[in-house]
């Protein structure tokens, strides 16, 4: 089940990933540098203020639907009754700009800001309450109609001429068309007089020290864009912004996918066959998690610039290329934290202890991008990103085994070490050569190197696994 639920996932975002893409091509060759960091401004500042005020629903929604303790008809009530409260918070925000900033470039970025808010938001409980339910294909239509229609009109309205202020509300508007459609039907249980206090509070006490945990790591992620802009300019900030996306559109999504997979199905297993089937399941879960982001993150560095040579606007590539290495390896290191060592602090049920962590990991970006950004500007704010992450992972690791030790899979670890190590050996060779068929051949090349390095060490099983699927695949053919 765990192959099968992150295969769709991994569709999930890779379909949504390759549209990422596409739309960091787009953008960069539709805006200015400097129009980019204002639209990264932008999108960074609407992504905050919904972890200050709606992300703790979600992640409250994934942690206690499986226990079907309430009814469909109370939970879903007392989800959509607190999100229509929380909406009330941006309308008066909205009223307030107006009388402070109204016929001002800075009226129209907050309500700009304030609708992608919401429509990020509602497509967040979306997926949260499909990957609740373990409804993987339903979860891989909202994420892939979504990155389709985002890039559509996000394009269409940069090329039209509206610029960074366009691209944000037609991502907008690809947030909000397929949330509609996907869970139409499921909210006419809501019904306002079935709001349930207590499980508000159930929800409400494991879901916002995780959602100021987000929140803390998007001002880690993003105090760097905002003190380039600030102490630098505008352009400093879309370049170094460029340079992150394109990592983080691929390491990113590679490791939450493989996350939406497994998660779910260890807090079910924990909440009814015990810890030891939660371990067990676990443990692949990190072997899997392991032998997918650490090869993709080498071959990214090695494939990297050719593919910057392809996709990125000419103003950019050379900015990009230098911060690639540094962010993808601080990504790795962030995504490992995130979707494994934290996981220790909730299925320990301390999650202040990820609170903690996250303000001294904050603080610590913030202070080096604050020493290191006047001197060094976009290479002194990558460096600040990559050590921040390093401490934090580490910090994460020790902190944790106290809360819920988890399984560390050490000789798999040496082996997939040992593959990604052939892999580059090999895309070294091709890393100076430019053109899509040469990416073509470079991806070739990393995909079967590795691969036939992990079916002789046999991790997770592999060789039975396929010698299952080719079996299953021959008795279907047999029958038809």
């Amino acid at each position: 089940m765990l192959f099968k639920h992150t295969s769709i996932y991994i569709l999930a975002k890779a379909i949504p990933g390759i549209m990422a893409f596409a739309a960091l091509s787009l953008y960069t060759h539709l805006l200015t540098p400097d129009e980019y960091g204002l639209y990264t401004l932008i999108f960074t500042a609407s992504i905050f203020v919904h972890n200050v005020l709606f992300n703790w629903l979600p992640a409250g929604t994934l942690r206690f639907w499986s226990k079907q303790e309430y009814c469909k008809e109370s939970f879903i009530s007392t989800i959509a009754n607190t999100y229509l409260k929380l909406f009330m918070g941006l309308i008066v925000i909205i009223f307030l700009s107006a009388f402070f900033f109204w016929g001002t470039d800075i009226f129209t970025w907050i309500v700009c800001s304030i609708i992608l808010t919401t429509s990020v938001s509602v497509f967040t409980l979306s997926q949260n309450l499909m990957s609740a339910q373990i409804e993987p294909i339903k979860f891989a239509k909202l994420s892939i109609s979504y990155s389709i229609l985002a890039v559509i009109f996000g394009g269409l309205m940069a090329n039209m001429g509206y610029g960074p202020i366009g691209v944000i509300l037609g991502i907008s508007i690809g947030f909000l068309i397929p949330t509609f459609f996907a869970k139409i039907d499921f909210w006419t249980n809501y019904k306002r007089k079935s709001f349930n206090k207590e499980l508000f509070k159930k929800i409400a006490f494991y879901g916002l020290p995780l959602a100021s945990v987000t929140l803390l790591e998007e001002v880690t992620k993003s105090a760097d864009r905002f003190m380039l802009a600030s102490l630098q300019d505008k352009a400093q900030a879309g370049l170094y912004a460029v340079g992150y996306d394109l990592s983080g559109n691929s390491i990113l999504l590679l490791m939450s996918a493989i996350n939406l997979a497994a998660y779910p199905v260890v807090i079910k297993l924990l909440d009814t066959e015990g810890k030891q089937a939660a371990l067990d399941y676990f443990y692949k879960y990190a072997v899997l998690l392991l032998g997918i982001s650490i090869p993709a993150v080498f071959g990214l560095i090695l494939v990297g610039p050719n593919l910057i040579h392809l996709l990125i606007g000419e103003e950019y590539q050379q900015a990009v290329s230098f911060l690639l290495p540094w962010i993808a390896i601080a990504l790795l290191m962030m995504g490992l934290q995130a979707t494994y060592f934290d996981l220790a602090f909730q299925l320990g049920h301390y999650t202040m202890g990820i609170v903690k962590l996250s303000i001294t990991i904050a603080v610590i970006n913030v202070a080096l991008n604050y020493y290191l950004i006047p001197i060094m500007a976009m290479k002194g704010a990558a460096i600040a990103t990559l050590i921040s992450f390093i401490i934090g992972a580490i910090l994460s690791a020790i902190i944790g085994r106290k809360h819920f030790a988890l399984p560390f899979p050490i000789r798999d670890f040496i082996k997939i070490i040992i593959a990604t190590f052939c892999m580059s050996l090999l895309l070294w060779v091709f890393k100076d050569n430019r053109g899509w068929l040469w990416l073509v051949l470079q991806l070739l090349t990393g995909l079967v190197s590795y691969g036939i390095v992990i079916y002789a060490f046999n991790i997770l099983d592999i060789r039975n696994s396929l010698r299952k699927y080719i079996n299953k695949a021959k008795v279907i053919d047999n029958h038809n």
